[in-house]
């Protein structure tokens, strides 16, 4: 079989997965890095790291592909902020954030908030309450020990609580009285 023949059923079986989870990869990717256009750009790194593994393997990606196109996805965003990070050291000038993604006035605070936290700190947030994994599932996705997720994920929660809850005016508990 030539290497057309052999890349043909890679490309369909990439459109397949990309028809089925694409705009979920885009989403979370969005979330993640807070940026519409670059989380965009980087779902569509996944994809095309997918299709050159499976061109090279056909096996390569076996289903569920989704666990697998997660934990490119967030490595990428991770090389991407550590990218961001060197490149803005060196230039030695003050950076300007773009302004902040549009969210809907209901979830604009929590997106505010998320996108304060360091990169891997929001993964964990993300991957723990926004897909619904295990602690034990984050840590493989980020490619770390199970107790940084928990420290991670405290120390989020810690600082969510802080950014997000509104100051009271009354005591909580009846020993404050």
């Amino acid at each position: 079989m030539g290497e057309a023949q052999a890349a043909q059923p890679a490309d369909q079986a990439i459109a397949a997965i990309y028809a089925r989870e694409g705009s979920r990869l885009v989403a979370l990717a969005r979330v993640l890095t807070g940026d519409a256009d670059a989380g965009e750009d980087l779902a569509q790194e996944v994809f095309v790291r997918a299709l050159r593994a499976t061109q090279r393997d056909p096996e390569y990606l076996y289903e569920p592909a989704w666990p697998w196109l997660r934990t490119t996805l967030v490595r990428l965003v991770i090389e991407r902020r550590r990218r961001l990070v060197r490149e803005l050291r060196r230039m030695i000038r003050v950076y300007e954030p773009e302004p902040p993604t549009a969210w809907p006035i209901e979830t604009a605070d929590v997106a505010s908030a998320l996108g304060e936290l360091p990169p891997r700190m929001r993964a964990c947030v993300v991957l723990r309450y926004c897909e619904d994994l295990s602690t034990f599932d984050v840590a493989q996705a980020l490619g770390c020990a199970q107790g940084t997720v928990i420290a991670q994920l405290r120390e989020a929660r810690r600082r969510l609580r802080i950014r997000l809850d509104a100051p009271d005016d009354e005591p909580d508990g009846p020993d404050h009285a």
